[in-house]
């Protein structure tokens, strides 16, 4: 058994022409078969179709260097079947990275059909690289992965996807029916992606090819998943895992219920950063819930509404809250404009120097008149703590330095010592203004 595919080829055609065509690609090639007439099968059927099936049966595809041989001699191929029958150019465009077959390319559109898969992670460009270009009757959403952004080359590929990413961590936030690898993979990258898609996707749909040290592994290891279901395909099958599903733990809170800490580096600040924002960092230094939020005040939803939720979203917020005043606006009516003024350059700053890509969007929040509130979201454990290490990695920061650059430690009103607060209020709009998440106003 081998990690890599290297594809036994019987070549039909010329050698020369198809090594340099290769440009230093693998293949193991079996056989050739001179066909200088044009021609597989004389007329005096000197390859007989017996010969002819021991031949094919030998090689993993059956290539031919020049497109009109292949065309001249495709009917009569087509009752050995045509799964392994490829032009040079095909198989240079398709059959790269694993095992190409199109009816492959139709059982897996088959089989996402029957499993009703609505949300698709494409994680190795399959749609895009097989030219599937129209979406699904049942309105299938597919997201893709493209780090060399070959599915951007013509609109038409593009447009089939919901979103490309340009790499893996790009989507780390997002959740999925199921995730698609349909490249060649050794067991330890199929592992490794198993880790890392934990809190993306219960299931994995890939390709398992034949007598691959992948088809072994996952015949050994079938324990260590919930459910492994085989669909037999063209030289292997497609393998749909269920991961074992770790038990939901809730944990909903409002601020005003937790512990009033102010020790450390966040509780010293309390009084600067707001209750919302300290509570924000006590559950996520000493907390390990599944599913966890604020609601400031009690719950008006149960579990079990939740968790349904949940399902078709990533993050539950309250409605956005309107206003005549922008919250720059609104800062300065409450602080004065030099305050304002002087604690937002700030933000920017620390902005700038630890999380660069979401200063377009504070400005954004800012100028705008909407505003999601910051105690009250609830969401799953991954996207609360890359919420959480992303507000964090800069807000007390800015506390230190208002606290440094003025008297505001001195001063009594509420309305001016509070100042980095009232804008840190804006922070959970700023982050999913630049993230892509699903959003549902149910709080």
């Amino acid at each position: 058994m081998t990690d890599k595919f290297i594809p036994r080829i019987l070549l039909c055609g010329d050698m020369k022409n198809f090594l340099r065509a290769l440009d230093g690609q693998k293949v193991n090639i079996v056989g050739q078969i001179d066909c200088d007439d044009g021609k597989i099968f004389s007329d005096e059927e000197q390859l007989t179709d017996d010969d002819a099936q021991k031949l094919f049966d030998g090689a993993d595809y059956v290539i031919f260097d020049d497109s009109a041989k292949f065309a001249t001699n495709f009917e009569r191929l087509a009752r050995f079947g045509s799964e392994k029958f490829l032009t040079r150019e095909s198989f240079l465009k398709f059959a790269g990275d694993n095992f190409f077959a199109l009816e492959n390319v139709q059982m897996l559109l088959d089989l996402i059909r029957q499993l009703k898969f609505s949300r698709l992670l494409d994680a190795d460009d399959f749609f895009a690289r097989n030219e599937i270009f129209s979406a699904f009757a049942h309105g299938l959403e597919v997201d893709g992965i493209d780090e060399n952004f070959s599915a951007r080359r013509f609109p038409l590929l593009e447009n089939f996807y919901n979103k490309i990413y340009p790499k893996f961590a790009a989507c780390r936030l997002q959740t999925y029916d199921a995730i698609i690898f349909s490249a060649d993979r050794s067991v330890d990258e199929i592992f490794d992606a198993l880790v890392a898609t934990d809190a993306m996707t219960e299931k994995i749909l890939l390709f398992v090819r034949k007598n691959s040290a992948l088809e072994g592994w996952l015949a050994e290891s079938s324990v260590a998943f919930a459910q492994v279901e085989n669909f037999p395909a063209v030289n292997g099958s497609w393998a749909l895992l269920t991961k074992f599903a770790p038990p939901e733990d809730f944990g909903i809170y409002s601020a005003s219920d937790l512990p009033a800490d102010t020790t450390g580096a966040v509780g010293n600040l309390r009084r600067y950063l707001g209750e919302d924002v300290a509570a924000l960092h006590w559950l996520w230094k000493n907390t390990k819930h599944t599913t966890l939020g604020l609601v400031n005040g009690e719950n008006p939803s149960s579990r079990e509404e939740i968790s349904k939720i949940l399902r078709g979203c990533d993050v539950i917020v309250a409605q956005g809250e309107f206003s005549a005043l922008t919250p720059h606006e609104q800062t300065i009516s409450l602080c004065g404009e030099y305050l304002n003024e002087h604690v937002e350059k700030i933000f920017r700053k620390q902005l700038k120097l630890k999380q660069p890509n979401y200063l377009s969007a504070f400005h954004f929040v800012s100028e705008g008149h909407c505003l999601f509130p910051l105690g009250k979201f609830i969401t799953r454990r991954n996207i609360f703590d890359s919420y959480c290490e992303w507000l964090f990695s800069f807000v007390t920061d800015v506390a230190r330095e208002v606290l440094d650059t003025t008297n505001i430690s001195a001063v009594e009103n509420p309305k001016k010592y509070r100042v980095v607060a009232l804008i840190a209020e804006r922070l959970l709009t700023v982050w999913l203004a630049k993230n892509r998440l699903r959003l549902v106003p149910a709080l």
